[in-house]
């Protein structure tokens, strides 16, 4: 008789027993039950599957599919005219409206926000030859239009009626429940061409075909099973009222009634054209997003244009990674979603990341699922994970990233992968954002990497501000989540609940994405395709949600195709804006291990040249408790990180700059090519947000004529062969004269028919009205610098709050230079040759002519200095003894 072979280890344990003591031999018996109960859990069964596979969902049953308008490719996202706001926003105060902001600002839409009640803001940019700003007006409440003074009103009708702007009004379901109540406005004589009933409970609702509607079907009929609020309904439509959307009510006593919630009215009483929507919560439902797009392309004069168009990548991370494995039917089961969802995504490829370290690794089952994708590899895209799925910030040696990418491509080639897509993404977005430049590098000469995706630019939350950059050439696009991560294996273990995914698909979080953005690239993992299969039911079950009720034309291209398109569209976005890792959690997780948060400068000087920057640096590095930025090769003591070269250089160049310091050190830096950069502003207070701004500021005819005399010593060819009256009097056309009137006038462009008044916007970007706090914020007269420097220097002392340090016998004035030097070790050391130059004296009628000419700008200036707070500068305040 044949001995039953797995008996055989509690035999020889048996007969151990014979020979070990008790104590022994229960550690023994214990051992083996572990080792036995691990081997029956991991290496024996697959993970469970459930006998249910998911079935996508098919909305067009309860549609009437109307005529799908031909698609139109990506061309431009968003106005057609590029101004500073397309949209004008009533709003009941300045906080309120915030759905209505939110979906703004995920489309990409600009907007100015006016307090009802107020009067109206400027609606004309004279400046471009009087164009209307604004393309459409929306009211938060209708009846803050309707019941508007005469006169705002009649300036905002005549605005309409010339630039054929629309309205988008919404009315709140509002405080008491009313029935067939008129808007009356006693004032304007005007009595409202429809009467409204509140506090309606949404039913069943449909959709006309109305000529307005593009994305949004005609025809469609459904259940808005997750928009039951609170609505308002339109009844005694005035006859030219057009209804554009249905609902299904219930009264009290059960019957039902269908009334209008969205309506249209022409241009007939006051020339404007009206949309208007019932209920203050209306855009919680998709449908009412939609059609307010819609709307937005209708009434702006086909000025606001959201394309039909939307590209969609579907990526499956960690594939061969983890416990949770496909097996064969799995893959089978992958293809054919595949295909299926190509019937709804034109060319649509699952784009599939492998960790070729893992391959084989699984049970039998699992080991048959990766041969039967290495077997099914030319039906899919394929793009390069990383090997043993690493996490690239932790490598700080090059060669190291590059030789275990090398493993994977090596895996690649052996399995014949078809990766093509020169597109890659890091594990966990690690090295993406923040950057970590050695993972640019390596993917650059492993893979010729020229693309790749993260959450986390400029943050993971919230999802609609996600952007894009270019970085050491490598496009980094916006990546999306569909909700799943790698421990979702089943429909069930949804986070929030089933419920929730199918609210996301049914107009939801999910279906908004594809909305709001014009490129989506999901990100999900290998996990969600086994088990039930829930991430290809979401995918399909949202396609055909999509293709029911809307005429979105979806699309897949290869990531290099998209990278193209995107920044098309957004240009802007190229050069990223970066902020500081280390106020992020989720930054901090994935910052390189010789990355440190004490390498950033405390404050930075700000000013133009000539106007004394350089002698408050070096004076300031005296200061035992400050430490200035190493010298640049290029630029010396100025790093001019925030301007444009430096700046695509990326943060860690920036953080050289700068040592390692304790709580009593603090850095800083200094830039005269700061003061005036028109990104300066915002990439400082994004990186630096809690730094302080220190400003010198010279009487501006001086400054001009400083820097005339330094550019004629370095030989400037229209300082030599023109004199200081000839140039500052010279008009736009003169011969080489533009580019020296750029740095002669910093506050004003001298040769420009529209004067902007520049320094005063400059102490803008950098005060509280639209950066840095005024608080933040401190003015230096730059004649007080030169003639009392350490007066300067304990005041700023003060503003910064750092030890004090006495300058006064540290600081001497040097009769022959006419300016103070520095005193070290006992000997005097001045600035170099190049500063405090004498030269001869400024004659009269020019200085009148610039006298003149910077009035207004100073009185500008002096202004706003008084409206934040500041103490104005002595040639400010005397200006009686500078005035011509």
């Amino acid at each position: 008789m044949m001995r039953n072979r797995s008996l055989q280890p509690w035999c020889v344990l048996l007969s151990l027993g014979r020979k070990l003591s008790l104590r022994k031999l229960l550690i023994l018996t214990l051992g083996l039950a572990v080792l036995s109960l691990l081997y029956m859990s991991g290496f024996t069964k697959p993970v469970p599957k459930m006998k249910r596979m998911l079935t996508p969902r098919n909305f067009c049953a309860r549609s009437n599919r109307s005529k799908i308008s031909p698609p139109d490719d990506l061309k431009t996202w968003g106005p057609k005219n590029h101004y500073s706001a397309h949209i004008l926003l009533f709003a009941k105060t300045a906080s309120s409206s915030k759905l209505l902001k939110d979906f703004l600002g995920a489309l990409r839409l600009k907007y100015k926000i006016s307090t009802s009640g107020k009067n109206l803001p400027d609606l004309i940019k004279l400046s471009r030859g009087g164009v209307g700003k604004y393309f459409v007006i929306v009211f938060e409440d209708i009846r803050d239009y309707y019941f508007m003074d005469k006169w705002n009103r009649g300036i905002l009708e005549k605005y309409c009626n010339q630039f054929n702007a629309g309205i988008i009004g919404f009315v709140p379901s509002g405080l008491e429940k009313v029935e067939n109540d008129p808007m009356l406005d006693p004032v304007n004589n005007f009595t409202s061409p429809f009467t409204m009933s509140s506090h309606n409970i949404l039913g069943p609702v449909k959709v006309s075909n109305h000529s307005m509607l593009r994305i949004l079907k005609g025809y469609i009929e459904m259940d808005p099973m997750y928009a039951r609020s609170s609505w308002v309904r339109f009844t005694n439509l005035r006859e030219d009222i057009e209804p554009v959307v249905f609902s299904r009510f219930k009264s009290s006593d059960g019957s039902e009634y269908t009334d209008p919630i969205v309506i249209y009215e022409p241009e007939i009483k006051d020339k404007i054209r009206k949309v208007i929507i019932g209920g203050s919560d209306a855009l919680q439902f998709w449908l009412i997003k939609v059609l307010f797009l819609d709307a937005l392309l209708y009434l702006s004069n086909q000025q606001l244009v959201i394309p039909l168009t939307r590209y969609v990548l579907v990526d499956i991370d960690d594939i061969f990674v983890g416990s949770a494995r496909l097996t064969k039917p799995d893959v089978t089961a992958l293809v054919e979603s595949q295909s299926r969802l190509e019937e709804h995504i034109k060319g649509f490829k699952y784009n599939l990341g492998f960790s070729g370290s893992y391959f084989l690794a699984g049970n039998r089952e699992e080991d048959e699922g990766d041969e039967e994708l290495i077997l099914q590899r030319d039906e899919f895209w394929w793009f390069p994970h990383m090997w043993k799925h690493i996490q690239p910030h932790r490598f700080n040696n090059l060669s190291d990233l590059t030789s275990r990418m090398e493993l994977n491509k090596n895996f690649a080639a052996e399995k014949n992968l078809p990766v093509e897509g020169q597109y890659s993404v890091a594990p966990h977005h690690s090295g993406v954002y923040p950057v970590h430049q050695q993972l640019y590098s390596a993917w650059k000469q492993v893979w010729n990497i020229q693309v790749t995706s993260t959450e986390e630019y400029p943050n993971l939350k919230p999802a609609r501000r996600r952007r894009g950059f270019i970085h050491s050439g490598i496009a980094v696009l916006p990546r999306q989540t569909c909700g799943l991560y790698t421990k979702n294996l089943f429909y069930d273990d949804y986070p929030g609940g089933p419920d929730k995914l199918e609210s996301s698909i049914e107009g939801g979080e999910l279906f908004q994405t594809f909305l709001t953005n014009p490129i989506s690239i999901f990100m999900t993992h290998m996990p969600n395709y086994c088990c039930d299969r829930t991430a290809p039911y979401t995918f399909e079950t949202v396609a055909n949600f999509i293709s029911c009720y809307t005429n979105l034309d979806l699309r897949t291209l290869p990531p290099t195709q998209l990278a193209e398109k995107y920044f098309n569209l957004f240009p802007e976005e190229k050069t990223a804006v970066w902020g500081n890792p280390c106020i992020d959690k989720r930054h901090l997780e994935i910052l390189s291990d010789n990355r440190t948060c004490n390498k950033l400068p405390n404050f930075l000087i700000i000013g133009p040249q000539k106007s004394g920057t350089t002698a408050l640096h070096s004076f300031l590095n005296m200061h035992p408790n400050l430490v200035s930025s190493a010298s640049s090769p290029e630029t010396f003591e100025e790093v001019q990180f925030f301007n444009v070269k430096n700046y695509n250089r990326g943060l860690d160049w920036y953080t050289d700059f700068f040592p390692d310091r304790n709580t009593s050190v603090f850095l800083f830096e200094k830039s005269a090519t700061y003061f005036d950069g028109e990104f300066v502003p915002l990439r400082a207070h994004r990186l630096l947000p809690d730094a302080n701004i220190v400003a010198i500021l010279l009487p501006p005819e001086k400054r001009a004529y400083s820097w005339y005399q330094h550019i004629r010593a370095h030989s400037d060819p229209t300082a030599i062969n023109h004199s200081f009256k000839e140039v500052i009097l010279a008009g736009p056309g003169a011969e080489n004269s533009s580019l020296t009137l750029y740095y002669l006038s910093v506050w004003t462009k001298t040769n420009s028919k529209k004067e902007e008044m520049r320094i005063p916007k400059i102490i803008k970007n950098f005060s509280d009205l639209n950066y840095f706090r005024a608080k933040q914020l401190h003015i230096i007269d730059g004649e007080e610098m030169r003639s009392s420097p350490v007066a300067v220097l304990n005041r700023l002392q003060h503003f910064l709050e750092i030890p004090f340090y006495d300058y006064k016998d540290k600081l001497v004035f040097d009769e022959k230079k006419g300016f103070y030097c520095q005193v070290l070790e006992g000997k005097k050391k001045c600035l170099g040759k190049g500063k405090g130059r004498l030269y001869p004296k400024m004659d009269p009628e020019t200085e009148t002519w610039l006298l003149n000419y910077y009035k207004p700008h100073n009185d500008h200036l002096r202004a706003l200095l008084q409206k934040l707070g500041f103490p104005l500068p002595r040639w400010l305040v005397d200006k009686d003894s500078r005035s011509p």
